[in-house]
């Protein structure tokens, strides 16, 4: 379980963030608040391991909230209604910048990319939780071989099992971690450590073929090339 903060100056927007916490099974906001000084006590006294961070507030900003911070190593993702700080916001190396109003999608992709980067397994690997039906299923990201996209669903095989969530694929891959996985055409992600043989248009991934489009050949043959 992920232990949040949030600091916002409108209640409202403290709301949103906490009705969509409580769906989410592996985060739990302990507090909310409107006043930075409060939310700083709190950072020196209490678990915190994620903070939700509004950037235009009256009596600081956030990006300079998360900057005086920067010693407690504490991960920001920063919620605004302003595009305008984002570059800024990732200098700050946020692991992610969520524009008001937030849809419940883009607030579950940004605390599944929260969860795979602090809470890794034993043996090395992350795992995510996505929605199958009415279920929570924890995604072990070592297990998984490919992703296949159908409109807007997914279906994430695994090698013994398939989970289908309702996700597009592009969001999916700004959830997984870019290292450890690749596009190889407009319907697919594969595991690149699960990438047996690259012919001409197809490679093998465990023991399934996969379609290879042109235009993400060069990207592939480079990342493979970068791990040898």
């Amino acid at each position: 379980m992920l232990e949040a903060i949030a600091l916002d100056d409108e209640p409202a927007a403290l709301e949103v963030i906490r009705r969509y916490a409580e769906k989410v099974p592996f985060l739990h906001v302990s507090q909310t608040f409107v006043s930075a000084t409060d939310a700083l006590a709190h950072l020196h006294t209490q678990r915190v391991d994620l903070i939700f961070l509004d950037i235009q507030m009256p009596d600081v900003l956030g990006t300079d909230f998360a900057r005086s911070i920067l010693p407690l190593q504490k991960p920001v993702i920063f919620t605004t209604a302003f595009a305008d700080y984002a570059v800024e916001g990732f200098t700050l190396q946020a692991l992610d910048y969520l524009l008001k109003p937030i849809e419940f999608g883009r607030f579950l992709q940004a605390c599944n990319r929260a969860y795979a980067q602090l809470k890794p397994q034993g043996d090395g690997s992350a795992s995510i939780f996505v929605k199958d039906g009415y279920d929570w299923m924890r995604v072990n990201l070592n297990e998984v071989l490919y992703i296949q996209s159908d409109t807007n669903l997914l279906f994430i095989h695994e090698q013994n099992r398939q989970v289908t969530t309702r996700m597009t694929i592009a969001d999916m891959l700004a959830t997984l971690p870019a290292d450890q996985f690749i596009r190889v055409h407009k319907s697919y992600i594969v595991a690149l450590k699960a990438i047996r043989k690259i012919e001409r248009h197809q490679l093998t991934v465990g023991n399934v073929t996969i379609p290879l489009a042109g235009s993400y050949r060069d990207t592939l043959e480079q990342r493979l090339l970068r791990k040898l």
